[in-house]
């Protein structure tokens, strides 16, 4: 028992320091301020465009019960904020505003949208974004068809319990208990659903839908919880109001954006760590890949091209050759690769492929590409430059003579995995 317990202790110690480390590495307090900005300038326009999409499948009277739902936790003053965000939508006109207007309206969005991206690329270890092209169709399905979809489900559930057949089943005990258990499990639901929509779709790479569904589970249950602890400190912070006044209901506001941004973040983090788990345990605990690791990935993403070089296979997508070796992105590696003339980019088939025979590739340049260490600066002179010379030319030579395709006829039948120690790559047969 004794035992158990200290097992327990110890992974529940070291999982709250890997979410410490990615906390402060992916400053996701300075992340949530400035989506929390970003929100201030958006909002307005945001639910101005949704509400006109709304208004076209005539399901829009649902977004004040929907604003006010979301904004539970502010307590008694929730609908009044509610009230007064629907206030500064109606007055918008959309059809005086002209071309130039509502080109301003719809930038405004789409800037809050790719904020939001880029927040998520920046988890994910994305090196860049969707191009403008990529974005207004992922943006467009984001803000148009997510905001139908989620409220249509609300109006068929609260427009249900009209029909005379719901009516007939609510007089059976049993049926009314459940219908009633869903109506007020499905508002979390539906938020579930969109933090796992958000997840799989706005990161500019491939999540697993199982990875997204985890994390919007997640981000929903701390929304819950987080609400109702929020709530108790505004109902129980008087003093707030006899300090700021009227302006008391904007700071609770302000906070509870940031919370609420500072939530959905967390979440994409757990959708991360289970999507990629020893990679987001390494980068914790090591302060970042470092460059072991670095030159681990690099050697193995080239080592599986040349494989694909010698068969009859299709050359791998970067995507694909990514999730193959257990991390989000190789895109940094492979513009690094391309400029150096190592690798191209195919595009019939799609993909990437070496761009000189493999004999010629050694080892020793490419770790010198990874580490950028092929230049040696004149400036740096003493014993400590001695020693680091004589430490690359002892490397040098023990990888004279090696290149990638002697590294791929040595080790045709193993697959190369995330090292799990400092001692090197581990590695287990077909």
């Amino acid at each position: 028992m004794r035992r158990i317990f200290t097992k327990i202790k110890s992974a529940v110690y070291g999982a709250t320091v890997v979410a410490n480390a990615r906390y402060r590495d992916d400053v996701l307090n300075l992340q949530a301020m400035s989506l929390t900005y970003s929100t201030l300038l958006s909002l307005v326009p945001f639910l101005a465009v949704m509400f006109s999409v709304l208004k076209a499948f005539e399901v829009q009277n649902v977004l004040e019960p929907f604003l006010t739902q979301m904004l539970q936790p502010l307590g008694q003053e929730a609908s009044q904020v509610a009230n007064r965000i629907i206030n500064l939508v109606d007055n918008i006109r959309v059809g005086i505003l002209g071309a130039v207007g509502v080109a301003m309206l719809f930038y405004t969005v789409v800037t809050l949208v790719a904020k939001v991206e880029d927040a998520l690329n920046q988890i994910w270890r994305l090196p860049r974004s969707r191009t403008w092209p990529q974005r207004i169709t992922t943006y467009l399905s984001v803000v148009l068809v997510g905001p139908v979809m989620v409220f249509t489900a609300l109006t068929l559930i609260a427009s249900a319990q009209s029909y005379w057949l719901v009516a007939r089943l609510f007089e059976i005990g049993f049926f009314s208990y459940i219908f009633t258990l869903t109506t007020s499990v499905m508002p979390f639901v539906l938020l579930c659903a969109t933090f796992t929509f958000l997840y799989k779709l706005m990161p500019y790479t491939k999540v697993r839908f199982s990875s997204a569904l985890i994390g919007g589970a997640t981000a929903g249950v701390l929304w819950q919880l987080v609400g109702m602890a929020f709530a108790a400190f505004v109902a129980n912070s008087a003093q707030y109001a006899a300090v700021y006044s009227s302006f008391a209901i904007i700071i609770v506001f302000l906070i509870w954006l940031y919370v609420g941004w500072l939530i959905f973040l967390v979440g994409a983090e757990v959708t991360y760590f289970h999507q990629y788990p020893s990679v987001f345990v390494h980068e914790a605990l090591r302060g970042g890949r470092g460059h072991r690791f670095e030159e681990w990935l690099a050697l193995s993403a080239l080592i599986e091209i040349t494989r694909r070089h010698f068969s009859d296979e299709n050359p791998w997508q970067s995507t694909e050759l990514a999730d193959y070796l257990g991390v989000s992105s190789l895109e940094n590696f492979v513009d690094q690769f391309v400029r150096a003339g190592i690798l191209l980019r195919s595009a019939e088939p799609e993909g990437v492929a070496l761009a000189r025979p493999p004999e010629t590739l050694a080892v020793k340049d490419i770790l010198d590409i990874v580490g950028d260490s092929a230049t040696q600066d004149d400036k740096n002179s003493g014993p400590a430059a001695d020693i680091l010379l004589r430490r690359d030319q002892a490397v040098q030579n023990a990888l004279d003579g090696i290149t990638l395709k002697s590294l791929v006829a040595e080790n045709r039948s193993t697959i190369l995995r995330f090292p799990r120690s400092g001692s090197g790559a581990q590695s287990r047969a077909n």
